[in-house]
This record gives C-alpha cells, structure tokens and sequence, in this order.
C-alpha cells in the first residue's frame, strides 16, 4: 500500500494558567476539548456517570452501543448524558462485518442523529457504508483501527481523525502483534489525519511518549476502568490491583478477532476449547458479551473473558476520573520540564 507523504507532525503547545491547564492538539481543536485524553469504549462499563466525569474534567468520555440491547435504551443514556455534561462527549459504533445501514444498527444511527450526536468513534469493519448518515447529521468521525494499514483507508472514506491500537492494548488490539511504540509514529506516516493512540497509556510519561510519537492524543481504557465511577465490584477491583503486566491473555484468536483478557479461568477455558477449532456457533457460547456482562453484575472476573491492558500492571489503586486526568496533566508537565533540562 502506498504512504502518504505527510509532513512532521506539530509539537504539542502546553499552556498552564492559574486554576487549571490547556493543551492545544489538532486533537483538541477537532474535538473542542481542554485535553487531548479520550476514555476508551467498554462493553457494559462505557456509561454515562462515567462519561461525564471525563468529559468535566476536561477529556473526551465515550459511552459504547454495545452496551445496549435496544436503541431505545441507547437514546435514553445518551440524553442523561447531556443532563450530566454539557461538555462534549463520544459514542461508540461497533461494526461487524454482516453490519448494514438498514439492518439493527439502523434504530441506533437514529438516536445519534436526533440526539445530535457530534463525535462517534467506529470501530471494527470500514465506516464507508455509514459516512453519509453520520456526516450528513455534522458528525465528527474517528475510526479505531488495529493497524496503521488500515489508516490511509480511514482517510479515504472520509474520516476525520484515526485512533491506533497497539498490541499492548485491552479488548481487541488486531492480529498484527505491533506494538504503540511501532503503530503509532506509523500511522502518522500513513494518513494526515489527526492520530489517537492505544495500548498502554495510563498517565504523565504515557501520555508524553504518544506526544512525542507525533500523536495528537490518546484513548485510555484500563486505567478508566480503576475509576471510582466504573460500575465493577470490589472482586475485580482486588483483582486488577493485585495484577501483574504478564496477567493478560488473548483469547479469540481460532476467529482471528483477538480480545486481550485478565488471565481469568473463563479466558483460559476459552484457549483450552480454542486448541479443538471450533466454529464460531461452538465458540459463541463462551465469548458472547452477556457472559461477561454477567460476570460484572455478580463480580466474578474468573467466570468470563474480562477485556483489559498490559498497563494493568502499573495501576494500582482506583481514583475518580477527574484526579486520573489531572495526574496525567500534571506529570506530562513534570516531564515536558524533565525533557527539555536534558536538551
């Protein structure tokens, strides 16, 4: 595939002011946002008391529609969000390959479209059959994608910014086995497009490594999952606290739609019926989201597959959002200082 030749990305201006902190990425122009800093989407945890406590506090919050068993429900959360916040927020749309404009999906496009919806995020197969009802309401669209690859087709479609996940990342980080730290300064040779980095990025030193990458932001997942306004029990909690960097896994990976898990007893189970090659209705059973949905409700990680980081190793502790955003500011500051006294 042919790159594009783009020119060296723009260094990040910082601005601190007293009572607070700005930072200007093409990130946070497109966006309208104080910090280049998105919540990753979580099946059955991306919600809104979530949401907004990243968008208040000056980040991107996202809620996932697959959350949701009706559209309806969907409409629902998305109007409490705007009760919550009037900061700007992001929805979700996963795609399938089988997902077509006027199949379910089509009941969720609504509620975005009435709801004003500015910013979604897609993921999954190519937004390309959806573009003309998400730009025709004034959506801003990022495509998440597992490979820097796949960048130049975000742009071709009509994209606005790409997200990149590296091999490190919690849910599904692709089949490629590239790390953040090789994806990312790739995809900001491969598209024009602003670029959002996954995989392993929880604070200060992440955040300014993605910067220096050439990235304009960052999605955060795991360390939003420690958040105080994360519904998950204590179990899970205890859980990821006691975790090492090494306690993940990949299951999925007989339907090449690999999901980086906790090493639970349910996600080992799921390697183990992997080893049979099974088809996907055999495999269905064990990796369909309401096992884990189930699994969160009566807090029993090792009964499901439980999408999360490498970087859960390095949290250790739960904090509201807006302290884990503030802390990141900070020590990226901290850094910037660190930086440029060796330069």
């Amino acid at each position: 595939m042919d790159k594009i030749t783009c020119p060296a990305p723009v260094p990040p201006q910082i601005s601190f002011h007293p009572g607070g902190s700005t930072m200007k990425t093409r990130i946070t122009d497109l966006f309208g946002i104080q910090y280049p800093i998105i919540q990753g989407a979580m099946q059955w945890l991306s919600k809104p008391k979530l949401a907004a406590a990243v968008s208040n506090a000056g980040g991107l919050g996202t809620i996932n529609m697959t959350t949701y068993d009706t559209p309806e429900a969907f409409q629902q959360d998305i109007q409490l969000l705007k009760t919550l916040t009037d900061k700007p927020f992001c929805v979700n749309l996963s795609l399938l390959p089988d997902t077509k404009p006027d199949g379910p999906i089509k009941g969720f496009l609504q509620a975005i479209t009435e709801e004003k919806v500015r910013i979604v995020e897609t993921a999954g197969s190519s937004p390309k059959p959806f573009m003309d009802t998400l730009k025709g309401a004034g959506c801003l669209v990022m495509h998440k994608i597992p490979d820097s690859r796949f960048a130049h087709t975000a742009q071709e479609v009509g994209c606005d910014a790409v997200c990149i996940v590296g091999y490190e990342g919690g849910g599904h980080p692709g089949m490629a086995g590239v790390g953040s730290l090789v994806q990312w300064p790739l995809t900001t040779e491969r598209c024009t497009l602003p670029v959002v980095g996954a995989g392993g990025v929880c604070d200060g030193r992440t955040l300014y490594a993605a910067l220096a990458a050439g990235l304009d932001g960052v999605m955060v997942g795991t360390r939003f999952l420690m958040a105080q306004e994360t519904d998950i029990g204590p179990r899970l909690r205890q859980t990821v606290i006691d975790a090492r960097e090494t306690d993940t896994v990949l299951t999925q990976t007989s339907i090449r739609n690999a999901l980086r898990s906790l090493k639970t007893q349910g996600a080992l189970d799921i390697i183990a019926f992997e080893q049979h090659h099974p088809t996907f209705d055999e495999l269905y059973p064990l990796i369909r989201g309401t096992v884990t949905k189930a699994a969160y409700e009566q807090d029993e990680p090792q009964a499901a597959q439980i999408a999360i980081g490498q970087v859960l190793g390095r949290i250790h502790d739960v904090k509201p959002a807006a302290q884990i955003i503030r802390e990141m500011v900070e020590e990226l500051y901290d850094m910037h200082q660190r930086v440029s006294a060796m330069l």
